[in-house]
Formats: structure tokens, C-alpha cells, sequence
């Protein structure tokens, strides 16, 4: 675990009101408060399931929306007067309810994945930052999708590699192996697609 200054405490105090729930453990909050409210953590703990999404990331800021959970990557930098100021990155959406798992976007539209082999190419059913599910084009396997490339509205064709999980018909699921931009072009879009999708939460 890391060790904050007091320097570097009263910088995160000031990012919170008197009403919000802080704390450097955010499996300390209080798990019986009403899911219509948001809360604000600071951890310097990062739980496993995020350790290979946000990559060397040592602090997160954790804000609780209804039953999701937005993990910001967190770096404090000094301005030119030296005092620390807070960064975010852009954060990991999970899905709280039931097991916790990185929330999952359905009925995609203008997402695709093409092979670096042939170049075909699979519409893309289901995108989460962990996995997908694509439906194969005809004359194509799931081996052909072990590269390819992800194409997202407005984005360049990022490279990722797939680890497929199961198919069944024409439907294969797999996961996603990605670093450094890819990995941030996907939680950006997904991020996106949640604020899309949920305005209403992010109103308040």
C-alpha cells in the first residue's frame, strides 16, 4: 500500500463535500447505502480484477453511481506554485450487481473487428474492457480472429489480440488482450457509451 503525505490528504479532502463518503479503503463505505446516491473514495489499494486494465495506475479514485462503480486512475502532479493537483484518467466502469465485472455494452452499432490476415471482417455483438462477442462472417473461424483489428466510431483501427473463449453456431466469444492505447481507446468508447446510455445518473 502506499503511503499518502498530509500534503497530499488535504489535496483529496478538497475534491470532496461534507456530504460525500471518503475513504481510503473503499471496501470500509458503508455497504447499506441506497443506490440512488453517489459516493466518492479515495484507495490506494486497487482490487485484482482492475490490475491488468489500468495497468501501473497506484492510486484510483472511486466514485459509486447506482449500482456501478467508475474506478479513475489517480495522478498527482505539482502546478507551477508546487501544490499537488489531481489528474484523472478515464475510469474502468464495473457492474456491481451480483459479482462485480467490467460493465458489458449491447447492441453495438458501427463496431467491428477485421482480421490482420484476411481482413475480414465480424460485427460486434457485446464489448466490455475484458471481452467481446462477434459473429463470425461465413467462411471464416475463430482462429482467424486470434489478431485483428477493433474498429470503433471515430477511432483508428486499434490492434488487439483474442483469447476465444467458446463458440457455438456463428457466435464466438473471447477475451481481450490489449496495452497502453488500445487499452485506453476501449475504456474511453465504453465509458462513452455508459454516459450515453445512463445520462439521467450523471445529471445529479
Amino acid at each position: 500500500m502506499s503511503i499518502l503525505t498530509d500534503e497530499e490528504l488535504a489535496c483529496f479532502g478538497e475534491l470532496f463535500t461534507p456530504q460525500s463518503a471518503t475513504s481510503l479503503e473503499p471496501h470500509q463505505a458503508e455497504k447499506t447505502q441506497a443506490y440512488d446516491e453517489h459516493y466518492l473514495s479515495v484507495s490506494t489499494e486497487i482490487p485484482q480484477v482492475l490490475t491488468k486494465i489500468l495497468g501501473q495506475a497506484q492510486l484510483t479514485l472511486l466514485a459509486e453511481i447506482s449500482h456501478y462503480r467508475l474506478w479513475f486512475p489517480l495522478v498527482l502532479k505539482r502546478d507551477e506554485l508546487g501544490q499537488f493537483v489531481p489528474v484523472l484518467g478515464v475510469p474502468e466502469v464495473l457492474d456491481a450487481r451480483g459479482s462485480e465485472r467490467s460493465w458489458r455494452v449491447n447492441n453495438l452499432k458501427g463496431v467491428k473487428v477485421m482480421t490482420r490476415c484476411c481482413e475480414a471482417q465480424a460485427q460486434v455483438l457485446s464489448l466490455s474492457s475484458s471481452g467481446l462477442t462477434i459473429r463470425l462472417p461465413e467462411n471464416c473461424c475463430a482462429d482467424d480472429f486470434y489478431q485483428a483489428n477493433l474498429l470503433l466510431p471515430g477511432s483508428q483501427p486499434i490492434s488487439v489480440d483474442f483469447e476465444p473463449v467458446r463458440t457455438e453456431n456463428d457466435i464466438m466469444a473471447a477475451r481481450i488482450n490489449a496495452h497502453g492505447h488500445a487499452r485506453q481507446a476501449i475504456r474511453e468508447f465504453l465509458f462513452s457509451e455508459h454516459k450515453a446510455q445512463f445520462s439521467h445518473l450523471y445529471a445529479s
